[in-house]
């Protein structure tokens, strides 16, 4: 034992003093400490902030529930273990689990509109019988008490099918990602068996076009790169129609694809100037469970959020690069005037989206302009993981001429930029920026834009090889769905003539 120690433990009263002493000058030091604290706060020499962030530090540091998570998220995990899955003899387990669920999703959704339908015709019914009755045993109070009702019922039934659909979706998602981590654990335990690999030609099959033509192009002045042109004449809706409506090979190449660098992208046009979604790709994403992402009501209600908050910056501020990664991200904008921005990504599994952002005033309604587009991922649909939501205000019965400086187009390059970026190597679309055909749509107009959109798209695409990125390895021009067949063969023998095809050279030895 140390002899000061055993000093002190000989003479009790001088271990007392010490003590005392000890205690005393503590106190004295904190009470000076405290009264040099006030006397700071008092004169405002203190910064507030500054103990905010050294207290935090010293909880992230000594308290473990404060610490910052080190490692990967549950979202990393989920996607690893997922990856690794579907690449495995588990393959079919998962579509057969996910089949499953979607049909029960389907039921209580087909119930839904169903008894809607029925309550709409009823009250019809019964408002039309009450309008007959109008100033006889009715009276124009009757029919709007009448009509609060009404709503009011309506309204009761949604709500109540909506919650139920809401708890049933959130419990199948955390019911999925618990069985897909606890499956991986089981599946290094046994032999890894191959899986059958998808190909991209298969990813068309459920919903065959009417008509369509593929051709091979080579672009690029020095270094040739080799593309696949598809032109061809479906609705827009068939490619963004519900994963497992059917038992086709889609469910196969979109989970293939989903943890990829060659995902598909579809660029759909919406009149709308608000962050509003086509709503039948609207009630598709709704048939079944989206587990890898939000579902797409929730991805739009963020989109709305972040439009209101750049409509809330400053007018004379410029657009800022920040880097946002797409794991802890939901949505995405982007805009064709100004320069470039990072916004909140609704999209990809993949680094963060960039976009354009508007250097223009900011107005202070949420509203988009022409050429702007926004974001939305769907792992359940069933040729898309990407859906790219361009403005377009061109009116249906009155189509107008374009040039190549028009938003509309200056958006399509915006979008190319984005899928060259992320991994978005194949990407359709609307070779008439237009879904649906119209009377006033002739076959000279047809030819004039689909001539304007053909070679901006083949100028998009020589550029994209100094943006760095995946390369576009497919593009699709999909034309509307009810056009004539005259027509399409007119339009598709425009594509050799503006990507000039090249045809094969036949060598034939003169010698023999």
């Amino acid at each position: 034992m140390d002899p000061m120690m055993r000093f002190l433990d000989e003479n009790a009263a001088i271990k007392r003093g010490l003590k005392e002493f000890i205690d005393v000058e503590n106190q004295k030091f904190r009470d000076e400490y405290a009264d040099e604290l006030l006397e700071r706060v008092r004169n405002n020499d203190i910064d507030v902030e500054e103990i905010i962030r050294d207290t935090e530090r010293h909880y992230k540091e000594e308290l473990i529930q404060f610490a910052d998570r080190i490692g990967p998220t549950d979202e990393d995990i989920f996607a690893q273990s997922f990856h690794r899955l579907v690449h495995s003899s588990q393959l079919e387990e998962i579509l057969k689990k996910e089949r499953a669920y979607a049909k029960v999703i389907a039921s209580i959704t087909k119930e839904m509109d169903k008894e809607v339908e029925t309550l709409n015709n009823s009250q019809q019914e019964e408002m039309e019988s009450k309008i007959n009755q109008l100033d006889i045993t009715t009276t124009p109070e009757d029919i709007n008490n009448l009509l609060a009702q009404q709503y009011s019922t309506q309204n009761f039934v949604r709500k109540r099918y909506e919650s139920e659909l809401e708890a049933k979706i959130g419990h199948q998602k955390n019911e999925y990602r618990q069985w897909i981590t606890s499956q991986v654990s089981e599946l290094f335990q046994s032999s890894p068996v191959s899986t059958p690999l998808g190909n991209r030609s298969s990813m068309f099959i459920s919903q065959q076009p009417s008509m369509e033509e593929s051709f091979t192009i080579h672009l690029g002045s020095q270094l040739k790169h080799m593309h696949n042109i598809r032109i061809l004449s479906a609705n827009v809706n068939d490619l963004c129609s519900p994963l497992h409506a059917d038992e086709s090979l889609n469910g196969l190449n979109m989970a293939l694809g989903l943890y990829s660098s060659s995902l598909c992208g579809v660029v759909v046009l919406t009149p709308s100037v608000q962050a509003q979604a086509n709503k039948d790709i609207i009630k598709n994403a709704n048939m079944s469970t989206e587990f890898h992402f939000n579902q797409i009501d929730d991805q739009l209600e963020k989109i709305e959020q972040q439009i209101r908050q750049l409509n809330l910056l400053n007018s004379s501020s410029t657009p800022s690069t920040k880097s946002l990664s797409t794991v802890s991200t939901d949505v995405s904008i982007g805009s064709t005037e100004g320069g470039e921005k990072d916004v909140i990504v609704s999209g990809v599994i993949n680094p963060s989206v960039q976009s354009s952002a508007s250097n223009s005033p900011v107005k202070t309604s949420a509203k988009l302009k022409t050429g702007d587009f926004f974001i939305t991922k769907h792992s359940n649909l069933s040729q898309s993981h990407v859906i790219f939501h361009l403005i377009s205000d061109e009116p249906i019965n009155s189509p107008s001429e374009i040039n190549s400086r028009h938003p509309v187009i200056l958006g399509l390059r915006n979008i190319l930029k984005t899928a060259s970026r992320h991994d978005v190597t194949t990407l359709t679309i609307p070779a008439l920026l237009r879904h649906e055909m119209s009377e006033d749509m002739t076959v000279q107009w047809c030819m004039r834009r689909a001539e304007l959109v053909f070679k901006c798209a083949k100028g998009f695409m020589i550029e994209s090889a100094s943006w760095g990125g995946a390369e576009l390895s497919t593009l699709q021009l999909l034309l509307p769905h009810d056009i004539s067949e005259e027509l399409f063969n007119t339009l598709a023998s425009m594509v050799p003539n503006v990507f000039r095809v090249a045809n094969p050279k036949i060598l034939v030895d003169n010698s023999k």
